[in-house]
């Protein structure tokens, strides 16, 4: 019952698993705890509730291991894909494709069909449209043979966003319809909404703003009923970027608010419940379990075995055997204790670090939009706040997790040069370049660790400067160390510290080093930063991060 009322009703969906969960533990019915979690961790998924999503997936697949129940275990793997899937695609890809495994091994069609639909998401999102409508059409077929209209609407929601997205938008339209007609005799809120503003979007692509609006105001009428503010913000998103094309820029600006004030929200949520951190610490309270029923049966052994030689000896050996225990147990618990208070203090103090740096970035942009608002260039203030909406929007994704690929660190760099360009097209000039060798999309390093550098370059290296100046980064491989290289021809670093009039330190410097500093602790291998002045003007950093 609970899971067939997902889409629908996802509260209820909870409400209805937690009571099979407690019944099932009542008669120890194991196969229906782990099959009660599942189930309870969907519900809270679609609720966008990630810490408890993640503490029920967790112990379903510990039941579902133990059963040897690997149908099971491959809808586990797909529903923490689920969690990944607007985070981090790599590891989505990769609970999918293990999953996906396991289907076909097993021969389940219902269970393939989920993961090829789920894989053709990522793929979509990735823009590898081709991969993208080739499992997604594997998916229908089966969908198709089983009769599974849910999934059927689904699929016409989906595939109408990518029909969209490859520019062909007649196909997109028919989908899009198609997916509205299901999804209303199933009464899928949250399908319907993601199909009206698809439609949105394309209809403020053509240019028809009365038709868009309406579309928008029926999607947010389900989106309400979804209670996903996930969908809530993109319609406001839709809004915004209709009143921009309108040229009612004070609308505009309004719902520009609205975006940034759900994001922050929506990021202050992501960065409470990191999917890695509560997956780790379930996995680990289950192993510290695990190892005292290890040590609980080498006593039972060791008290067995003095039986056979002498009572005496029993009585001895199994009064100093306990004591040695007692003593052992509580030191190695006391140390790890000490250990995992640690880690959590500086993980915690990371994450305080790594928040405040999000204010002094929006305080550094929002000035490179004061220049143009105040000349009154209203088309040069659109294309600045355009790109600044862009900027921000990747900024506050990647913030999401502590470490990024270095492909999206490369699109975050583009995105932050290109609109400082924007501002100063005569006074400055970059280039991005990395080695041929680097796999950019399997390589991670922490995130927000290079722009602050770039930052420091233009403001203190190349701005000061009469004439423009240039700046470089460059990513190469040596041994196992991603190297960045930092290039400007600016006044440098020397020249810099002396023509400021007062000690101030660059708060974003700070910050960064405070965080390298925090980061060397938690890990084995440190990064290291190698800053230099290259002869009488110009500056070279050296960011060295261990892969």
């Amino acid at each position: 019952m609970a899971f067939k009322i997902r889409l629908a009703d996802p509260k209820k969906t909870i409400l209805i698993a937690t009571k099979a969960l407690k019944l099932a533990k009542k008669i120890n019915y194991i196969p229906g705890v782990a099959e009660a979690n599942r189930v309870a961790g969907v519900g809270f998924s679609y609720l966008e509730n990630t810490p408890m999503a993640t503490k029920h997936y967790i112990e379903a697949l510990r039941f579902y291991k133990q059963l040897g129940d690997k149908r099971n275990v491959a809808r586990i793997y797909n529903n923490v894909g689920n969690l990944y899937k607007y985070s981090n695609y790599d590891k989505a890809l990769k609970h999918y494709n293990n999953g996906l495994k396991i289907a076909k091994n097993i021969n389940d069609e219902e269970l393939t069909a989920g993961m090829y639909f789920n894989t053709a998401l990522i793929y979509s999102k990735r823009f590898q449209y081709e991969k993208s409508m080739d499992n997604f059409d594997r998916s229908y077929g089966i969908f198709k043979k089983l009769k599974d209209t849910t999934s059927i609407a689904i699929y016409f929601q989906n595939t109408g966003h990518v029909f969209h997205r490859m520019g062909e938008i007649d196909s997109a339209k028919t989908r899009l319809f198609k997916g509205i007609s299901t999804a209303k005799d199933l009464g899928l809120y949250s399908t319907l909404g993601g199909c009206y503003l698809s439609l949105g979007y394309i209809y403020l692509q053509q240019d028809q703003f009365t038709l868009c609006e309406q579309t928008i105001g029926e999607g947010m009428k389900y989106a309400s009923k979804v209670n996903s503010l996930t969908l809530d913000n993109d319609f406001t998103r839709l809004f915004y970027e209709l009143e921009l094309k309108r040229k009612n820029y004070r609308k505009a600006l309004k719902y520009l608010a609205l975006v940034y004030h759900n994001d922050s929200l929506l990021l202050n949520e992501n960065q409470s419940s990191n999917i890695d951190f509560n997956s780790q610490h379930f996995l680990q309270q289950q192993k510290i379990q695990e190892k005292e029923l290890i040590i609980a049966e080498q006593k039972y052994r060791e008290a067995r075995t003095g039986w056979i030689i002498t009572l005496g000896i029993l009585i001895l050996l199994l009064t100093v055997g306990v004591v040695l225990a007692w003593y052992f147990i509580r030191e190695k618990k006391r140390r790890r204790e000490e250990v995992l208070i640690q880690n959590k203090i500086t993980t915690l103090e990371q994450k305080a670090l790594h928040a405040m740096m999000n204010p002094h970035f929006v305080f550094n942009v929002m000035n490179s939009i004061q220049h143009f608002v105040n000349q009154s260039d209203l088309k040069q203030a659109n294309q600045v706040l355009s790109g600044f909406a862009r900027l921000a929007r990747k900024h506050l994704e990647i913030c999401i997790n502590s470490t990024i690929s270095v492909q999206e660190e490369l699109v975050y760099l583009e995105l932050y040069l290109s609109m400082e360009k924007t501002r100063f097209p005569d006074k400055m000039n970059y280039i991005i370049s990395f080695d041929k060798d680097i796999d950019t999309d399997e390589i991670t390093i922490p995130s927000m660790l290079i722009q602050p550098f770039l930052e420091n370059a233009i403001w203190h290296g190349i701005m000061p400067k009469e004439v423009g100046g240039n700046v470089s980064v460059h990513f190469d491989m040596i041994d196992t160390n991603l190297l960045v290289k930092i290039i400007d021809d600016g006044i440098g670093i020397l020249n810099s510290e002396k023509l400021k009039k007062t000690r101030h330190v660059s708060r974003g410097m700070t910050l960064i080093r405070e965080r390298i500093s925090l980061l060397n602790r938690l890990n084995k291998h440190e990064i290291s930063i190698d800053q230099r002045q290259t002869g009488e003007s110009g500056t070279e950093i050296l960011i060295k991060i261990p892969i």
